[in-house]
């Protein structure tokens, strides 16, 4: 059992440090918008913030088609790249909030470089 626990606290180690090494290196660009992703086990979540701090907007997967979670995802950042480009905001700092680059988190980045937000 303790090995377990050893296991989860080391996972929760390495993704606490992942994601205090990538908010440091976004935050240092000084970006005017940042993207900020989260993610579960069902879905993928993310909002736009300024640099007082203040969500312009988010969006969330949930009623996004598709047959499978990375679609889903896609399509997500496809729309929400809808709502940017309504926004007039076309540059963005994505915060990957310490998960890898790849799966889910990557489809919603290309979905929103697919319709022009540069990333």
């Amino acid at each position: 059992m303790s090995y377990l626990k050893n296991k989860l606290q080391e996972k929760q180690r390495k993704y606490l440090r992942r994601k205090t090494r990538v908010n440091t290196q976004v935050k240092l660009v000084n970006p005017e918008f940042r993207v900020v992703v989260s993610r579960s086990l069902l879905y993928v979540k993310a909002e736009v913030i300024d640099l007082q701090g203040n969500t312009v907007a988010s969006i969330t997967d949930k009623g996004q088609a598709g047959a499978t979670k990375t679609e889903r995802a896609e399509n997500a950042g496809v729309a929400f790249a809808e709502v940017l480009k309504g926004k007039k905001i076309q540059k963005v700092a994505f915060d990957r909030n310490g998960y890898l680059y790849h799966g889910r988190i990557k489809a919603f980045a290309d979905g929103l470089r697919k319709w022009g937000i540069q990333l």
